[in-house]
């Protein structure tokens, strides 16, 4: 019973770290520039959204497949379709790729704050990222069934939707609103873009 108590505790410890630490980055620029200057969403109703999300994904995640044995793999391309296949654990798929787009985001966020990407640029890392993205998903799904807890199967899930609702408020914000995020006024080639 002990046991049951403490890995439930470590399960919990784990996700809270997942999600407080590094679900920050990924909307660390857009829900401040949603709250603040539109009246899309306030901060009750994007975390309702956020965890229904949660919810529906957990729910609907299988169970973890505890008897399952990785095949070897030999070099980068073979891990790679493996991921894409389901065939590897769910930590390898998961975190090398959310650490790499969450960098091109906060870099390309990085650039525009110090007015050295246009518009178009910044919309141009967006897209070449877009079909990692979709590959990502893609591999999380398929080996979310091999990890140690059900738990994690389901927040990696959800974090990778999350990555589309990011995508999704990036795409408002550049299109609607952006004089909140781009400095306008010293883009005088892209101007028409902030009309």
């Amino acid at each position: 019973m002990r046991k049951r108590i403490l890995d439930r505790f470590k399960v919990g410890y784990r996700m809270k770290f997942l999600t407080h630490r590094n679900l920050l980055v990924m909307f660390i620029n857009t829900l401040p520039i949603i709250f603040a200057f539109t009246h899309l969403l306030n901060e009750m109703e994007m975390g309702i959204f956020l965890f229904s999300i949660f919810l529906l994904v957990y729910y609907n995640t299988p169970d973890v497949l505890n008897n399952w044995k990785q095949p070897k793999t030999s070099n980068i391309y073979f891990l790679l379709r493996a991921m894409w296949q389901g065939e590897t654990t769910l930590k390898q798929a998961f975190w090398p790729f959310f650490m790499f787009a969450n960098a091109v985001l906060f870099y390309a966020d990085y650039r525009v704050m110090n007015v050295t990407y246009t518009i178009a640029s910044w919309k141009t890392v967006h897209l070449m990222l877009l079909l990692p993205v979709i590959w990502w998903t893609t591999s999380v799904w398929r080996c979310s069934t091999h990890c140690s807890h059900r738990l994690y199967s389901g927040a990696a899930r959800t974090v990778t939707l999350y990555m589309f609702v990011e995508y999704f408020l990036r795409f408002i914000i550049s299109t609607k609103f952006p004089n909140t995020f781009f400095d306008c006024r010293l883009l005088t080639i892209e101007f028409g873009d902030c009309l």
